[in-house]
């Protein structure tokens, strides 16, 4: 193990940096009721105000775990790097959300966050407190996110107060709350302009950003005979947060053949690899074949935005990869089931959502609540391919320009 990691850390006999013994620090309301943390930390925070606006020269964004979350944050990410644009920006997260907007310029250096569990979570703050961070910008809501500035001992750290690392925080806003005080319906695109603009800083552009590469697109699609006189559509029927999300695929099928049809569009089947089983019938339901389909191929994020910037339309469930094909500037029909598009409202003129009014919905919930019957799953099941359709010529015949 690399010198300075504190992967074996003994708590009976700490190293140099914590000169008094840790001790089980209780948590109220978070998921780790009990966690040793050193006490010269917890003096450190309740005593110390940061200061209002330093000229900081290390700072760290750990970034939302989903790959839409982590575009949303993109408008109040370039407004961080506005305000010190020579100071060394970390970004650190998941490897598939790094991929996703590491080549925006917002950061200086990636960093996969560590393994699970407290062997992962102090390997972590090592490595924070090694690169002397002075602001850390926590956007997940995680106690274990806050964990890992605070050992990591970053002078300043921001982030909303909840799951129970109110303490941890130097800086922290509360989560917008309705009437009742429960967590209001609030766009997550909107809560990370709140939480940089808690450092004085203004995010005038709300437009979500990410860069992708032409060379990725253009040796695959070489391979496929695609002719750029015709439409290139995008289907995405997966999604990683459960099947609630999922509209049929016999439904993505019978669109893709009437998008054949009707324009003359060339699809392609879009898949993470861990969906390529499910997503695989929709290319054995059609009459048709497609363009490229991904439940029989290798993909990637990068191999995903290079070819979105190429489509005349996605047409997807609502997944991350609607983020990616409006921060690329692509029209977009999002199909809505269980989950309330008011969380993830993006401001975009380009975009047509489709859900049923239902009176279970939207429940938020990865799997159907109600038993077999008429009403099961009907957010889904009762939305017909005409519906969807409708919504994609219209923007089709909106945005005649063939993208080359």
């Amino acid at each position: 193990m690399p010198p300075n990691i504190v992967g074996n850390f003994d708590f009976h006999n700490p190293p140099p940096q914590f000169p008094v013994p840790c001790s089980l620090f209780p948590v109220p309301g978070s998921r780790f009721p009990f966690l040793p943390f050193p006490f010269p930390l917890l003096h450190d925070t309740m005593l110390r105000m940061p200061d209002d606006m330093p000229e900081h020269k290390n700072i760290l964004v750990v970034l939302p775990n989903w790959v839409g979350d982590a575009v949303m944050a993109t408008p109040a990410l370039r407004a961080l790097r506005r305000r010190w644009p020579i100071a060394k920006i970390y970004l650190m997260g998941k490897p598939v959300v790094l991929e996703t907007v590491s080549s925006n310029s917002i950061g200086d250096e990636c960093v996969p966050a560590a393994g699970r569990g407290i062997r992962g979570l102090l390997k972590t703050a090592g490595w924070v407190r090694r690169q002397r961070i002075d602001l850390a910008v926590l956007l997940p809501n995680s106690f274990r996110s806050a964990a890992v500035a605070w050992l990591g001992r970053a002078k300043c750290r921001l982030g909303y107060n909840r799951d129970g690392r109110g303490l941890m925080l130097t800086r922290k806003l509360n989560p917008p709350r309705d009437d009742a005080g429960k967590l209001a319906v609030y766009p997550a695109l909107q809560y990370y302009i709140d939480l940089i603009e808690s450092l004085g800083i203004e995010v005038a552009d709300r437009s979500m950003t990410i860069a992708a590469e032409a060379a990725p697109a253009t040796e695959v699609l070489t391979e496929t005979g695609y002719d750029s006189a015709r439409p290139l559509v995008m289907l995405n029927p997966g999604g990683a947060f459960g099947p609630s999300k999922l509209w049929p695929m016999d439904r993505y099928a019978a669109l893709a053949d009437a998008l054949i049809d009707r324009h003359d569009a060339q699809i392609i089947i879009n898949a993470a690899p861990n969906e390529r089983q499910a997503v695989a019938a929709v290319a054995k339901a059609m009459k048709h074949q497609p363009l490229l389909d991904f439940a029989e191929r290798d993909n990637s994020i990068a191999l995903l935005k290079s070819l979105m910037q190429r489509c005349r339309l996605l047409v997807t469930n609502d997944t991350g990869t609607r983020h990616i094909a409006v921060a690329l500037g692509i029209d977009a029909v999002t199909i809505f089931g269980s989950t309330d598009p008011n969380w993830t409202t993006l401001d975009c003129p380009r975009e047509r959502l489709v859900q049923l009014d239902v009176p279970c919905g939207p429940c938020q919930q990865k799997h159907c609540p109600l038993p077999p019957g008429p009403e099961y799953h009907q957010c889904l099941e009762k939305l017909n391919v005409a519906t969807v359709l409708a919504a994609a010529e219209e923007l089709l015949a909106g945005n005649a320009e063939v993208r080359k």
